[in-house]
């Protein structure tokens, strides 16, 4: 993250290259899938994610991904250098579970 900070700034700045980071959570791609039920997992595996590790009930598909790739390429995003996108369902510092009343 620091050397695309850093990069991002002196490259953007004397060059005019940008420099971003995207950081992918969990990715719902056909390869993951494979290896879930390959793993003994049943073909719903997916439906049946816990809430701690799927928050919004579902993994996340390549095309968010996708999405996200395609504007850091375009020119909308022309002014932003030296960004770190973390694509996850919770926050980064990690998952906390609920207190007790």
């Amino acid at each position: 993250m620091t050397l695309t900070r850093n990069l991002g700034d002196a490259l953007h700045r004397d060059h005019g290259v940008r420099v971003n980071q995207i950081n992918p959570g969990w990715i719902g791609s056909a390869n993951e899938h494979r290896v879930q039920t390959a793993m003994g997992k049943p073909a719903d595996w997916v439906q049946r994610l816990p809430k701690e590790f799927a928050p919004s009930g579902d993994i996340i598909p390549p095309e968010v991904i996708a999405a996200a790739v395609a504007y850091w390429l375009s020119d909308e995003s022309r002014p932003i250098s030296g960004t770190v996108m973390e694509m996850e369902q919770y926050p980064v510092i990690g998952r906390n579970p609920p207190k007790e009343p």
